[in-house]
């Protein structure tokens, strides 16, 4: 992954590399916790956060990278893989290994992501970008009034965070902001949901 991102950095894109520049839960996860969060809480808040700024920096971008090496695609790649392509983002898919689940063949549901063609070497990611980018008629799709808006917001917000180096206190706060007040009631709903099914004979 990294070298996927600098041949396109080298190239002069920008690049979004969540595990290099998204929320670290190692760094992050003792700060909530000495908010006086239990650890499922404050892993429940990271987890939001996570999904929220990958959501957010899907649909922030032009196109998107899905890394098919290995015997079975990484799962979380795989939804932001379809996240991305229902946004009608520019997909390019990268394999150089041979393994794979279906005779040999890449998944056709996977490979149809981006118009069943892939590429094999680092070299060739910026060059399949910039055919893609070409061929665009520069239109952009409107993002409707719903859950996924609310997390491309959120995610922004967090996006924002990490852009002006916040510290790691100020971005566990923010976090509580946006996330807290959810894994309240989500904790105090099952709570309730368990002491009523309890009570039932």
């Amino acid at each position: 992954m990294a070298c996927i991102a600098s041949a396109l950095e080298d190239a002069g894109y920008t690049v979004f590399l969540p595990q290099r520049d998204g929320l670290e839960l190692a760094k992050l996860l003792p700060k909530l916790i000495e908010k006086d969060f239990s650890l499922e809480d404050a892993s429940k808040i990271l987890n939001m956060a996570i999904f929220d700024l990958d959501v957010f920096q899907i649909i922030d971008s032009q196109g998107f990278i899905l890394n098919m090496n290995g015997r079975v695609p990484d799962e979380g790649a795989m939804v932001e893989a379809g996240i991305a392509w229902s946004r009608k983002k520019q997909l390019v898919i990268y394999k150089n290994d041979d393994r794979s689940l279906v005779q040999g063949n890449c998944n056709p549901l996977v490979m149809g992501l981006s118009d069943f063609v892939f590429i094999s070497s680092y070299e060739e990611i910026p060059e399949a970008f910039y055919n893609k980018f070409s061929n665009t008629d520069g239109k952009s799709l409107s993002i409707d009034e719903s859950p996924f808006e609310i997390s491309c917001t959120k995610g922004k917000e967090i996006s924002e965070y990490l852009a002006t180096e916040k510290s790691i206190i100020e971005i566990s706060d923010l976090l509580l902001n946006l996330f807290g007040d959810v894994i309240c009631k989500i904790s105090k709903d099952q709570k309730m949901n368990f002491s009523q099914a309890k009570k039932q004979p």
